[in-house]
């Protein structure tokens, strides 16, 4: 970030200032990862079952030069007071994104395949220009304002991932990082414990068009329901349409989908060009497609997209192949899951052909309808000829019960560890799934230390 003095800061959130004037130059809100250099702002954020402000005194004698806090502390350290520090955060961010000119901002957001997209857009745009995107999976209320203060002045290309747990989410991040290029990947179930419907998702997300300027370009996914009220929330932009199967701008010809990768003829207004991706799975054709698409919003050459998509790498967690000693292939898509990720995945292990195996943990927070869509993951899985499936726990039960023979129920990681173990053997293929909080990455972790990956190992899916 560059250096603020506190007078502006408290400017730009509302606030005011307490002590003597400075200058800082990183914001940080955990006392347990403090900068190791710099004059920091420390930011008080209160949770359910934490609160800042009990840490701001001691933190007179650190590396930290002022506090943001709803209300003043008695410490020797400058304060700016402000009405609500998570609110002020998300102004500060705001104002800093702002001032910044010569910057495009490109904006993600959807059900599934954001990351993925970031990935491959960033392998892009950074061969046209110093190219910032969010580092990890800093997407919500706290993390998307820490990413844009990050954000070094001199990129050309801000890339920032936006996720949405509730309504309001999206309108709420796009107001900090302001953005000039935007896309929806997809709507697929997912938080609908909140959302309330795959209408309440779209509409939450669609905010990302809402706040694109009129010189902003939108990125639609042509293949998604959603498509026709995601071009009407975009009216009066630019529209680049995308998609594998309906009539679009960027499309993908000659699709070949393969064990290592994909390689197909991406078309364009720009023109064609040949694109070998290093990742599985016809869903991640159509990510590169939606990584295009935001390219030539930001206005990038074709060459550049072409190069960028060739070079890009899948991300950790998602469709990453190992090749054990035993002469099995292990795929980790442990990161995350939800019913239209865990169907894609179904669907490229199916298209790999041999004997594939499925390790389903839980799919969370999509409704009251979750063993239903358990059970539907289960049929699915049967009827794309996968041999075994093992499942983890109450709910992955009904994906067993659906799937019937060849499928086993286990209460706990070490348990299913053991077995599948136990029964892996050369020429087998078996893809780890789950929702980040059933932690399928243990079995990953188990399955690597007990068969290490062998010659010709990969983590190119």
């Amino acid at each position: 970030m560059k250096r603020l003095s506190l007078s502006e800061i408290a400017r730009l959130t509302g606030g005011r200032l307490h002590g003597a004037d400075a200058e800082v130059d990183v914001v940080c809100t955990d006392t347990r990862a403090l900068p190791a250099q710099g004059a920091a702002l420390f930011v008080a954020l209160k949770g359910e079952r934490f609160d800042g402000h009990d840490h701001v005194a001691g933190l007179a004698h650190t590396a930290v030069a002022a506090a943001l806090v709803a209300r003043e502390i008695d410490a020797p350290i400058a304060q700016v007071i402000v009405a609500d520090t998570q609110q002020a955060l998300a102004d500060l961010a705001a104002g800093v994104q702002a001032q910044r000119a010569g910057n495009t901002v490109v904006a993600i957001t959807g059900s599934n395949g954001k990351t993925s997209v970031k990935a491959l857009t960033t392998a892009i745009l950074e061969r046209a220009g110093n190219t910032y995107a969010t580092p990890g999976n800093r997407n919500n209320e706290i993390g998307l304002p820490l990413a844009v203060l990050d954000a070094p002045e001199d990129a050309r290309f801000s890339i920032y991932e936006m996720g949405a747990g509730k309504p309001g989410d999206i309108a709420y991040l796009v107001r900090v990082a302001r953005p000039q290029v935007s896309l929806v990947n997809n709507i697929a179930p997912a938080h609908l414990e909140r959302m309330g419907s795959l209408l309440g998702i779209a509409d939450t997300k669609a905010a990302i068009y809402d706040a694109l300027p009129e010189s902003g370009a939108a990125a639609i996914n042509a293949d998604d329901a959603f498509a026709p009220c995601f071009e009407q929330r975009a009216a009066g932009r630019r529209l680049i349409r995308f998609g594998l199967d309906a009539s679009a701008e960027v499309t993908a010809s000659n699709v070949r989908v393969g064990p290592e990768g994909s390689t197909f003829a991406l078309v364009t207004p720009l023109g064609r060009v040949e694109i070998a991706l290093k990742m599985v799975g016809r869903h991640n054709v159509r990510n590169a497609l939606a990584a295009a698409s935001l390219a030539l919003g930001a206005g990038v050459s074709l060459q550049h997209i072409a190069d960028g998509l060739n070079a890009a790498q899948p991300v950790d967690g998602r469709l990453i192949t190992h090749r054990l000693d035993n002469g099995a292939v292990l795929i980790d898509d442990s990161y995350n899951a939800n019913p239209g990720s865990t169907a894609a995945a179904i669907d490229t292990l199916a298209e790999m052909g041999g004997e594939n195996w499925l390790v389903l943990g839980a799919m969370r927070e999509i409704g009251n309808e979750e063993i239903a869509m358990h059970a539907e993951i289960g049929r699915r899985a049967k009827a794309a000829g996968l041999r075994r499936l093992y499942a983890l726990g109450e709910l992955p039960a009904a994906a067993a019960a659906a799937f019937g023979d060849g499928a086993q129920v286990f209460a706990s990681h070490g348990e299913l560890a053991a077995a599948l173990s136990a029964e892996l053997a050369a020429g087998v293929r078996v893809l780890v799934k789950g929702s980040h909080s059933s932690a399928m990455d243990k079995i990953v972790t188990a399955l690597l230390s007990a068969h290490r990956p062998g010659e010709g190992t990969t983590h190119v899916a």
